[in-house]
């Protein structure tokens, strides 16, 4: 007899359907626990987990022969999540739960040597996946079933162990009450009233938050762009609901999601190190993971140091600043993943970073070919430039910078007023970008000439445009201004200047 369970397979930030059939053969001298089906490593090393469990649960399978199969055969399967749906096929071949039963459950879990369920990456998504196929209860661990209950018209079911499983399958217990989950604590936010003697810098965190700007920053050492840049998070927005559920699947893929945290309301802060390869900032590998820039959607991506960056890697960036998304091509198909985030980007102005011009060791050609390693095509798509100096120490002393909460009430109110126009995340949807705001007389001319001089391409006008509506949002203007044109080409070229 062949008994079914139901289990997915996570690829990228998806869940698959797999079908667990499993034959058991009750025959002492062939006690065999065979797994088909692509299984990975973690996969195979699940034999030795289900005879220890399911012995705990009291049934000895070291003396059965066991035939597994996870269909479809082309599907790679990773990880320890098919642990419980593969030790309750095998129990049921024992008779120790009904088969129809099992049949009507989706089921994950990692067990451990007692038959303990462990939490396993990926549980939002397998309840998604789940409810799709019409499977809407869900045996899992007891520390995921918050994290399944965010999905709607799943009905997760949470098991300490294996032989509890078992019980309430037979109806011999309950299903425990579901955990409430308790409001978050207020994030604890860095100030931007910490951040004295850069007002131009902190003009520019304000307009790249009420936007979605990119943004890059180049000065010395120690002069506050990491500082800043720590501190955009503050003045963002929370994220919306379906933002929020997003952001959740994908730290819940990553394995990121700290249990039964419910949805994940603050905008994600990811700040990789310089010696980050391609497949860690935009995704990929052997097995299909997130990357820096899919685990910053909703929030910000902060490179420091930007051109000791690998130059691959930096050129990566281009179509998910552009695009936000990120397709990950392989020989067995391809794999989609947002990328929609706002990027931080910091640098010293040469390779010695020394805070004076006079004082800087280096050669023109040192300096050229440092400044050259973020290209053209990255730097076209960075809405916002600022140069950082050293500030004076007495402006240090007198300086009382406005706090992040009265910053953020004016983010908010300009998304407020984007919220009307029908502009999500400081973007128009691309069949309505027509709809962008002309400027008046004044900063049609100043555009034009701009473009002229300056060779701004049309992606640039575009963003100089954005750029503009965004201040004149804060401003609380419905018309884009000359002011506002000139301003957003001074920031454009800031960085470079």
């Amino acid at each position: 007899m062949v008994l079914r369970a139901h289990a997915f397979a996570l690829i990228g930030l998806d869940a698959v359907p797999v079908e667990v059939e499993v034959h058991v053969t009750t025959a002492p001298k062939l006690p065999t626990f065979t797994i088909v089906g692509l299984p990975d490593k973690a996969l195979q090393e699940a034999r030795a987990r289900i005879r220890s469990a399911a012995a705990c649960a009291g049934v000895p399978i070291h003396e059965s022969a066991v035939l597994v199969n996870l269909a479809p055969a082309e599907v790679r399967k990773e990880g320890a999540g098919f642990d419980l749906p593969m030790a309750l096929a095998i129990l049921a071949g024992h008779g120790k739960v009904a088969a129809e039963l099992v049949d009507e459950v989706a089921a994950t879990g990692e067990l451990a040597f007692d038959g303990r369920l462990r939490p396993v990456p990926g549980v939002l998504a397998v309840a998604e996946a789940a409810v799709r196929q019409g499977l809407r209860t869900l045996l899992c661990p007891e520390a995921s079933a918050a994290e399944a209950a965010l999905v709607p018209g799943c009905n997760p079911i949470g098991c300490a162990t294996l032989g509890e499983a078992v019980r309430i399958l037979n109806g011999e217990a309950s299903p425990r009450p579901l955990r409430a989950v308790p409001p978050p604590a207020p994030p604890v936010v860095a100030d931007l009233a910490d951040v004295r003697g850069q007002p131009s810098a902190r003009r520019c965190l304000e307009i790249c938050a009420a936007g979605d700007h990119n943004l890059l920053m180049v000065g010395p050492p120690g002069v506050g762009k990491t500082m800043l840049a720590r501190r955009l998070p503050g003045i963002l927005p929370p994220l919306d609901d379906p933002l929020a559920l997003l952001v959740t699947r994908i730290q819940s893929a990553a394995g990121t999601l700290e249990a039964g945290s419910g949805l994940v309301r603050v905008p994600p802060f990811r700040a990789p190190h310089h010696s980050a390869t391609t497949a860690a900032l935009v995704g990929g590998g052997s097995r299909i993971r997130p990357g820096e820039v899919t685990l910053a959607t909703g929030g910000v991506l902060f490179l420091d140091e930007l051109p000791e960056f690998r130059r691959d890697a930096l050129e990566a960036l281009r179509v998910p600043l552009e695009d936000g998304v990120v397709r990950i091509s392989r020989v067995s198909g391809s794999v989609l993943l947002p990328a929609r985030f706002a990027l931080i980007a910091a640098m010293n102005p040469c390779p010695c970073g020394s805070p004076e011009p006079s004082a800087c060791t280096c050669t023109r050609g040192r300096i050229e070919a440092y400044q050259r390693k973020a290209s053209g095509p990255l730097l076209d798509r960075i809405d916002v430039g600022v140069r950082l100096g050293r500030p004076d120490p007495e402006v240090l002393h007198a300086d009382r910078p406005e706090a992040t909460a009265q910053v953020r009430e004016r983010v908010l109110a300009a998304r407020r007023r984007q919220a009307v126009r029908g502009v999500v995340n400081g973007r128009l949807p691309v069949d309505r970008l027509a709809d962008l705001a002309e400027p008046d007389e004044e900063g049609r001319r100043m555009l034009q000439l701009a473009a002229r001089r300056l060779l701004l391409s049309p992606r640039g006008v575009h963003r100089v445009l954005r750029v503009a509506r965004t201040i004149a949002d804060l401003a609380e203007e419905d018309e884009v201004r000359g002011c506002h044109v000139a301003e957003a080409l001074a920031l454009r070229l800031g960085s470079v200047a």
